[in-house]
């Protein structure tokens, strides 16, 4: 019980992690630094606890939760790469 306490914490502080970075990157167009990313954090730490008895729905929320995250990280890094491309040819 006290662990899924602790993992629902973890767990929201990731998802607004999450949405800040989004609204930073798209609002900058910059990708923070991975060593500033919250996120990255509480990935670890739910991965931590996850490995612990947590209950299924939360584990379930958490692939949600990375799922959103990969998304995420996927458009930044094709946006990055198309700025770089785009600069390149100019």
């Amino acid at each position: 019980m006290f662990d899924d306490a602790l993992f629902r914490s973890r767990l929201a502080r990731l998802k607004t992690s999450l949405e800040l970075e989004e609204r930073y990157w798209k609002e900058t167009g910059e990708e923070i630094e991975d060593d500033r990313k919250e996120s990255e954090y509480f990935i670890e730490r739910l991965t931590e606890l996850g490995r612990r008895a947590v209950s299924q729905e939360l584990v379930k929320e958490f692939e949600a939760c990375l799922n959103k995250a990969d998304k995420q990280y996927q458009e930044m890094q094709k946006s990055y790469f198309e700025k770089k491309i785009n600069d390149h040819k100019t």
